[in-house]
């Protein structure tokens, strides 16, 4: 396993944050820099499911472990999905991958948001550190444009 940690400095309330990261729509947007077209299907309440999905029908699946509202949520990664359907020898059943999320105000009133990623170093190591600061970038830009 490895361990990987990204953070940024948004010039955002922490609910903004919050719901840009977790909100349907802004969540297309933000995670372009994985795969265009990515989206999710489910729920960010505590002990639900998630399909982490792009057009092709690749992705993850995941479950809310812990969610504290504008604080922190806590996901661990339990599958993989090939042509939109689960892979039965996925690493990941035996020993799950982990992402955590901590939201954190700033005296100014912005939001310090910190990933914390725990995942298997299977190739992918070079590909998350150049698209996680990428994808904070364009959450970032959604968090503080004004609506």
């Amino acid at each position: 396993m490895i361990d990987l940690e990204f953070s940024i400095a948004i010039a955002a309330p922490v609910a903004r944050v919050w719901d840009c990261m977790f909100d349907a729509t802004a969540y297309r947007d933000w995670t372009r820099a994985f795969a265009e077209g990515s989206y999710f299907e489910g729920s960010w309440e505590a002990g639900r499911r998630l399909r982490f999905l792009d057009p092709k029908g690749f992705g993850m699946e995941a479950i809310v472990d812990e969610r504290r509202l504008h604080e922190m949520l806590s996901l661990r990664l339990v599958g993989e999905i090939r042509d939109g359907r689960p892979l039965a020898d996925s690493r990941l059943h035996a020993e799950p991958a982990h992402e955590r999320y901590v939201f954190s105000a700033t005296p100014t009133g912005g939001t310090h948001l910190v990933v914390h990623l725990q995942s298997w170093d299977d190739g992918f190591t070079d590909f998350l550190q150049t698209t996680w600061p990428q994808a904070l970038q364009r959450l970032k830009a959604l968090a503080e444009s004004v609506h």
